[in-house]
């Protein structure tokens, strides 16, 4: 892996959030160096998210200063893709680290599936609603009754992105999203009690799916390892940044 893959691996993210924020009616903007949107993106998703390295950090900075001038009453999420940004001089401090990750397109096998779990293309509404509520787990349900969904229906009218459940005996068992872009395909949001299977069940699908495409994503911790499990390589670091709200 070379830093190319590093680089198309932030750009199919950023292409991910800013459909995320599209469905929400809240567009971003893609600029040379930096995606971002002015209009504060949905929950657990950036504002910005740089698509370029160090060379682009001042333009990043500058850039990123003017964007929350106006606008500090409100927190700002900021993905450093490369790790090149000194954010704390905007008053900005680490949120998390994380790992970008990669595993090259390879003709798909049936065997790489496990044969406990069967993976299904979400195509529904009712079927997005109960994907999300398996996703975010019952206490994060029961706190986000107030909150509006991550995942619009309209993200299943994007050609690009594709909602996978995966079976089990049980029902659901695990699932993630798979999104093709920037000559990649991310895998991201995955779940499931057993996430090492649920991340060679998902590797599997993505490769049948769209064969003979690198697979890019970014994990920490426990995904990070069930990730490496299933063949992916650790390839470059990144930073999420957060810069609290101010008192009005």
């Amino acid at each position: 892996m070379t830093s190319g893959i590093t680089a198309r691996a932030a750009y199919n993210n950023a292409m991910w959030c800013d459909a995320v924020c599209r469905a929400h009616d809240r567009p971003g903007e893609f600029h040379e160096t930096l995606w971002f949107t002015r209009l504060r993106s949905p929950r657990f998703y950036p504002d910005a998210v740089t698509i370029a390295g160090a060379e682009a950090a001042p333009a990043q900075l500058e850039a990123i200063a003017g964007l929350i001038g106006a606008t500090r009453q409100r927190e700002w999420f900021v993905k450093d893709s490369f790790q090149s940004l000194r954010l704390n001089s905007l008053g900005f401090e680490p949120l998390f680290d994380a790992e970008w990750i990669a595993l090259g397109g390879a003709r798909p096998d049936v065997k790489d599936n496990p044969p406990e779990y069967r993976s299904t293309i979400v195509t529904s509404e009712a079927g997005l609603t109960a994907w999300e509520q398996y996703w975010a787990g019952e206490e994060a349900n029961a706190a986000a009754i107030s909150e509006p969904r991550v995942f619009k229906p309209s993200l299943l009218a994007e050609t690009a992105v594709v909602f996978v459940s995966i079976q089990g005996d049980g029902g659901i068992a695990g699932g993630g999203i798979l999104n093709r872009g920037a000559d990649v395909v991310g895998l991201s949001n995955l779940f499931g009690s057993k996430i090492d299977l649920v991340w060679r069940s998902l590797t599997a699908t993505a490769r049948e799916i769209f064969p003979g495409l690198p697979l890019v994503g970014y994990e920490r911790g426990n995904e990070l390892a069930a990730a490496k499990s299933a063949g992916f390589e650790s390839i470059a670091p990144l930073r999420v940044w957060r810069l609290r709200a101010t008192a009005p």
